[in-house]
């Protein structure tokens, strides 16, 4: 085979495999999917890998909250709250978890006394149910979505 083909070809597919990753459609995983509200949550929290976003962009991860859940700071026509953020890696790929001041906030909803400690009697904990979790990347605005899933707390004995 002629070599300035081979490299034409070689350049070719380079370019096509660049593109396809370039045009990959991004992609969110959260661990645990489905999750009860609990104290164990501290000890493992929720985490959020993606891919198929620009090498080291800043990745903002939303809970969607659903019609009719009231959510401590949401006003008007606000339907989201940011609850975690990355910055995507070399080849696309972030890790995010969730920070234990926003599952305190976000998830538990709970008060806070005035020397700045939780105040569980007053918290409103989001209720069971599935959630939207969306993640978008700041520059090339790609986004992904997964569902986290809210369960009932076990029946006590």
């Amino acid at each position: 085979m002629n070599p300035k083909k081979l490299v034409l070809i070689i350049g070719i597919v380079s370019l096509f495999g660049l593109l396809l990753v370039a045009c990959a459609a991004p992609k969110l995983n959260i661990v645990p999917g489905k999750t009860v509200l609990s104290p164990a949550l501290f000890k493992k929290p929720i985490t959020f890998t993606g891919s198929g976003y620009q090498p080291k962009e800043t990745v903002v991860i939303d809970l969607i909250v659903p019609q009719g859940i009231k959510m401590k700071g949401l006003k008007g026509e606000e339907n989201g709250v940011g609850i975690a953020f990355a910055t995507a890696d070399e080849k696309g790929n972030f890790k995010a978890t969730l920070s234990p001041i926003t599952t305190l906030n976000t998830l538990f909803q709970v008060g806070w006394t005035p020397l700045m400690r939780p105040d569980f009697k007053k918290a409103r904990p989001l209720r069971p149910g599935k959630y939207e979790i969306v993640a978008t990347g700041i520059e090339s605005e790609k986004v992904s979505k997964a569902i986290l899933e809210l369960l009932p707390p076990p029946k006590k004995k």
